[in-house]
C-alpha cells in the first residue's frame, strides 16, 4: 500500500524549536518602548501564506529527508535541498506559484534564522519567476467601463425577467447579486479581504436615497480609512438588491453582511473571487479576478483623466503613487502607441500605392 504524502505541516506540527523561533518573531505588544519581535508588524494574512509556505518545506523534509529535522532550522537548507524541494512539488504546481513558496520562505527564514544569510534561495526564487509563462496581455487590459456594463446587464436581465412580479427565484436574486459584485467592483475597486468583510449598516450606510462605503483603518491592509460618495446609478442598484433580491436569498436574514450565500452565510472570499471569474468568462470569454478591477480602474483613470491620475492613489488605498504609476505608465504607452499608428497611416497607405 501507498503511503500517504502530506503536502503541508501546519504549525502545530513543526518541531518545537521552530515554533518558538516563529513565536519569538512575531511578538508584539503595546508599548513602542518595548522590543518587538522581527515579523511583529506583518498583518495576519501575511502571517498565514509565511506559515503556509514553511510547512510545505517542512512536510518536504519529513518525507524525503527526515532526519534533517534534528537538526537546527537554518543547517536543513542548502542549494541541493532546494532543488531536490523543487522536485518534490506536484506536477500542477506552476512556476509562479513555486516562486511564491521560496520567496516566502526565504522571507520566514529571514524571521527565524535572522543571522543567516538567504539571498541566494531570494535569487533563485526570482529565477523561477522570469521563467514562467506570462498570461496573454490581453485579459489584463479589460476597463472599468466594460467590467460596469457587464454587471448591470446582468442586473438588468434580471429585473427585466421579474418585473411586474414578487415571484422571484432564489436563481434569480444570486444572478442580480453577482451582476451587483462586478458593477460594485467596478466602480469600488476595494481589495479582496475588504470586499468580503463588507456589512450592511457599518461599512455600507444609506442616507436619504444615498449610499455610502465607509471603511475604518484597522479594516484596510494600508491602515489607511477609506470613504467613497456611492453614484446616485449605483445606489440605485444597492437599493434593490438590499430590499428586493438579497432577502430571497437562503439565510440573508440572519447577517449583515453585504454578500449572502444560498448556502445560509456570508460569502467567502474564495466564492466571491471563483464566482467572479465565473460570469466574467461566461461574458468576455476570459476570467477577471478580483485584483484585475484594481488595476482596470487604474488604467482606465490614467487614460481618460491623466491630468488627475494621482487620485488613483485613493481610490485603490495605496500608501504611495509609486504603486499606481505603472499602471499610468502603461496606459499612457497604449494612447502613446495609437497616436503613432495614426500619423503612419497615412504614409504606410503611400508606399502601398507606388
Amino acid at each position: 500500500m501507498t503511503r500517504a504524502i502530506r503536502l503541508y505541516l501546519p504549525k502545530s506540527a513543526w518541531p518545537e524549536v521552530d515554533q518558538a523561533l516563529w513565536d519569538v518573531a512575531c511578538t508584539s505588544g503595546t508599548d513602542p518602548f518595548e522590543d518587538h519581535g522581527s515579523a511583529a508588524h506583518i498583518s495576519p494574512r501575511t502571517r498565514q501564506q509565511l506559515e503556509y509556505a514553511y510547512g510545505k518545506f517542512l512536510a518536504f523534509v519529513s518525507d524525503r529527508h527526515p532526519d534533517l529535522l534534528k537538526r537546527p532550522a537554518a543547517e536543513r537548507l542548502s542549494r541541493n535541498i532546494i532543488e531536490d524541494y523543487v522536485s518534490w512539488q506536484p506536477k500542477t504546481c506552476g512556476r509562479v506559484t513555486l516562486a511564491t513558496y521560496l520567496y516566502h520562505l526565504w522571507l520566514i527564514l529571514r524571521y527565524i534564522c535572522s543571522n543567516n544569510d538567504w539571498s541566494w534561495l531570494l535569487t533563485i526564487s526570482k529565477r523561477i519567476a522570469a521563467q514562467a509563462k506570462r498570461r496573454p496581455e490581453k485579459h489584463h487590459l479589460v476597463t472599468s467601463e466594460t467590467l460596469y456594463r457587464l454587471g448591470v446587464d446582468l442586473m438588468d436581465r434580471v429585473v427585466t425577467r421579474v418585473d411586474g412580479t414578487n415571484d422571484i427565484s432564489i436563481t434569480d436574486a444570486l444572478h442580480y447579486r453577482n451582476g451587483f459584485i462586478i458593477a460594485f467592483l467596478a466602480i469600488l475597486p476595494v481589495r479582496r479581504r475588504t470586499l468580503t468583510a463588507l456589512r450592511i449598516g457599518k461599512h455600507l450606510v444609506q442616507s436619504g436615497n444615498q449610499w455610502s462605503l465607509d471603511i475604518p483603518a484597522e479594516d484596510i491592509k494600508t491602515k489607511r480609512a477609506l470613504e467613497y460618495g456611492i453614484p446616485a446609478m449605483l445606489s440605485a442598484w444597492i437599493d434593490l438588491y438590499v430590499n428586493k433580491f438579497r432577502p430571497r436569498i437562503p439565510g440573508a436574514g440572519m447577517h449583515d453582511f453585504l454578500w449572502a450565500s444560498n448556502r445560509g452565510r456570508p460569502m467567502r472570499d474564495g466564492i466571491i473571487y471563483v464566482t467572479v471569474r465565473q460570469c466574467t468568462r461566461k461574458a468576455l470569454g476570459f476570467p477577471v479576478n478580483l485584483h484585475r478591477f484594481r488595476t482596470a480602474a487604474a488604467t482606465f483613470w490614467s487614460a481618460r483623466d491623466p491630468a488627475n491620475v494621482r487620485g488613483v492613489k485613493d481610490l485603490l488605498g495605496h500608501a504611495s503613487f509609486a504603486t499606481t504609476e505603472k499602471h499610468y505608465i502603461m496606459a499612457r504607452s497604449r494612447l502613446a502607441g495609437r497616436s503613432l499608428a495614426r500619423v503612419i497611416e497615412p504614409w504606410t497607405s503611400r508606399s502601398h500605392r507606388k
